[in-house]
């Protein structure tokens, strides 16, 4: 299928590895823009990011249903975080993403991978280009701005 390579973004941030990787994961409410990238986009949704494997990534509608949006498969702290993603569909249309967390001079470089495009057929190449750049809004510029004020 054409289109379907992961997606890949790095960003580069003052703080070093193990802070970038707690305000990902333990801080990922706070700076998760819900109004813009959840499935309620309403200002009363909520989202959570439970670090224990097979934890859920998931968002809280302003009438205080969840809704799962991944799961995670792998962490390993200040290094790895990798979750399954599939936020409005089925878990069976997941596709996977792995946030790796590096040590970059003084600071960090944070990589996120989000592949698995395969698993949604023929709106794969769509849903890509529309992540591609959802990722860079939400990774390059809400998360690195929440990080970089903490530094």
């Amino acid at each position: 299928m054409t289109g379907a390579e992961p997606i890949v973004i790095s960003i580069d941030l003052a703080a070093g590895p193990e802070r970038a990787f707690e305000a990902f994961a333990a801080q990922f409410a706070a700076w998760w823009p819900v109004t813009t990238h959840s499935l309620s986009r309403d200002a009363a949704t909520a989202c959570r990011l439970n670090l224990a494997p097979g934890g859920a990534v998931e968002e809280r509608g302003p009438d205080g249903s969840w809704h799962r949006w991944g799961t995670v498969e792998a962490v390993d702290p200040g290094r790895r975080l990798r979750f399954s993603w599939h936020p409005g569909r089925d878990a069976d249309s997941a596709q996977w993403v792995e946030v790796l967390f590096a040590a970059a001079g003084p600071g960090s470089r944070v990589t996120l991978t989000h592949g698995g495009w395969e698993r949604l057929g023929e709106i794969a190449p769509i849903l890509r280009r529309e992540y591609a750049s959802g990722w860079q809004a939400v990774l390059g510029d809400r998360y690195a701005k929440f990080v970089d004020r903490r530094a």
